[in-house]
């Protein structure tokens, strides 16, 4: 992941007056490649048993629980439930002119996060 990504992440959840060293930051994103991989790889090896080549969200999460990560399931179906209900919806105007909809996902604080589909003029 780049360290731009991992800066952005670690800048929304510590105080605005924290600050991280060059080893942090790093750290972090050496942490989070790892992780990255390591879920991949384990969603990969499913789906080459099964003989497909496209690994799904559902392959991740599988992985993720295989792998002793159960408390993020339940959140990341959720949202993944809710993306795709707002991914099927209307994705721009219906009448002419009007900004399209995009999807906005929302802090809800105490580790809670929700989507939802505002106008782009709107951001």
């Amino acid at each position: 992941m780049p360290i731009a990504n991992v800066i952005r992440i670690m800048r929304k959840i510590l105080p605005s007056h924290a600050k991280m060293s060059e080893n942090a930051k790093e750290t972090i994103q050496e942490c989070v490649s790892e992780y990255i991989s390591f879920i991949t790889g384990e969603a990969n090896e499913r789906c080459q048993r099964e003989q497909r080549k496209t690994i799904t969200a559902e392959d991740v999460l599988w992985a993720m629980s295989k792998l002793g990560f159960d408390n993020y399931i339940e959140p990341l179906t959720v949202y993944l439930r809710r993306y795709r209900e707002l991914d099927s919806g209307d994705r721009g105007g219906s009448i002419k002119g009007e900004p399209p909809l995009v999807k906005q996902v929302v802090d809800g604080g105490a580790g809670s996060v929700s989507i939802k589909s505002v106008n782009a003029e709107d951001l």
